[in-house]
């Protein structure tokens, strides 16, 4: 291009505006350097070049006049891509996946099923977005940096996020769960169903909750309080500071004892090839126990069925109906008189399988369902999903396999079993008295709880203890 000044040269612009080349075709000799740098650097700005000149380059371009080859002669400032926000997981809640033992093989009885945490640690760590920096083109345009995202730490029930935003802990003892994209930490680590393959053993240093059973093999090891709701069938449950409840049995297996050990109270329903432990606490039983090891600090205590072919030691009373232990390996049966009797009237017997049951309140209002869940001549647990009054009274009905027609009386609730609020389908569990009862009613439910007691036994060789 031809110009008042003399001046012909040809521009590109380069990298997106970050860069700009002359090419100059003619250099007049009647002008000083100086003067010519002026001039071409006057009318770049014309232009709208105005960022970025470099006048040493203009400088040796006029004094070297370089013709009909391009000098760049001003550069841009590229923008500074920025970075996300990340987020670390320093603590992740469990993967359920088995763990391999030292000798390189599989344990599916180990599986990672708790992630532990103590108030304080620190479960995630998060590094801040960067934005970048911006840019300058040689036009004096800026060049915005591409936005950033930030993130979030996945907080949920129980933690705390640092004034800074960057760290986010646990505010009390328990453990990891997640609960969609956040996490909990969660004081009681409950298990829906049996401890078994699919869960592994269960190792929490808080108190654990089981609604369902405790199967051969495996084991439950806690710091805290452990209830069953369900049995411990040839597995073990321990807990170190608390207490322990199984709401139905301790059994043995094929493959050892059944095994319950607890620093505070053990509380069970029955036993059979168990041993029971408290070390500072008392035992009791709601039914039988059989066959089994029970060791206590405190008392003894079967609210409803005998003690038989047991090792017992205990440093507080024994308030059984029966007792019959071994001694120094000997099979020979010992008596043992209870300091106190069986505090029950009748004799009481688990339904197995409960019995359908009808409860009418009131001749306005339909009759509830409810299962016979225990029962003796005086009353019988019931369970059903309406709530019930302590001290209501109603009328009741239902059928005993293997015993001829219908048991009708009246029955009034003299206890709830568990706290309205309490745990799992036992919440809605009551104790009831019967109030009315026609005697040959009385008498059949009597026959009935008498057989299926002796079957119960007979089955654990109580015949050949007692023959």
């Amino acid at each position: 291009m031809a110009e008042a000044t003399g001046l012909r040269y040809a521009i590109r612009v380069a990298d997106g505006g970050l860069a700009l080349g002359v090419t100059m075709s003619l250099i007049p000799r009647m002008a000083s350097t100086e003067t010519l740098v002026e001039m071409l650097i006057k009318e770049l700005n014309e232009r709208k070049i105005v960022f970025g000149l470099d006048h040493v380059a203009i400088l040796q371009l006029m004094r070297e006049r370089t013709l009909n080859a391009e000098v760049m002669v001003a550069h841009g400032i590229p923008m500074r891509r920025g970075t996300n926000a990340e987020i670390e997981l320093l603590r992740v809640p469990p993967s359920f996946m088995s763990m391999a033992g030292a000798d390189g093989r599989v344990d599916y009885k180990n599986v990672e099923n708790v992630s532990p945490v103590k108030a304080g640690d620190v479960i995630s760590r998060k590094t801040p977005a960067d934005p970048g920096e911006p840019g300058m083109n040689v036009f004096g345009k800026q060049i915005p940096a591409p936005p950033v995202s930030d993130a979030q730490h996945p907080g949920g029930k129980n933690t705390v996020i640092s004034p800074d935003g960057l760290e986010m802990s646990a505010a009390i003892d328990g453990f990891l769960r997640w609960n969609g994209d956040r996490i909990d930490v969660v004081e009681l680590y409950v298990v829906i169903g049996d401890v078994d393959l699919h869960t592994g053993n269960v190792r929490y240093h808080g108190d654990v909750e089981i609604y369902g059973n405790v199967q051969p093999g495996f084991e439950v090891l806690a710091g805290g309080n452990v209830e069953v709701y369900g049995s411990v069938d040839g597995g073990r449950v321990v807990s170190e500071r608390g207490t322990v409840l199984v709401t139905q049995g301790v059994m043995g297996s094929s493959e050892g004892m059944g095994s319950v050990e607890a620093e505070g109270d053990v509380t069970i329903g029955r036993a059979r090839f168990a041993r029971l432990q408290s070390r500072n606490g008392s035992i009791t039983a709601a039914y039988a126990v059989e066959h089994s090891e029970i060791r206590a600090a405190g008392d003894l205590v079967l609210q409803s069925g005998p003690a038989m072919s047991c090792v017992v030691e205990v440093a507080g009373k024994v308030d059984v109906m029966d007792v019959t232990t071994t001694r120094n390996g000997s099979a020979a049966p010992i008596p043992w008189t209870p300091a106190q009797g069986n505090r029950r009237r009748h004799l009481r017997v688990l339904m197995s399988p409960p019995a359908a049951a009808q409860i009418n309140v009131g001749a306005d209002l339909p009759a509830f369902d409810a299962k016979v869940m225990d029962l003796s001549a005086g009353g019988a647990r019931i369970r059903l999903a309406q709530r019930l009054q302590e001290d209501a009274r109603f009328q009741m009905q239902f059928k005993i396999d293997g015993v001829e027609g219908t048991m009708w009386m009246e029955a009034e609730v003299v206890r709830t079993c568990l706290p309205a609020s309490g745990k799992a389908d036992l919440a809605n569990s009551y104790g009831v008295q019967f109030v009315q009862i026609e005697p040959a009613v009385h008498e059949a439910i009597a026959k009935f709880c008498l057989a299926e007691d002796l079957k119960q036994h007979r089955l654990t060789g109580r015949a050949a203890d007692g023959d």
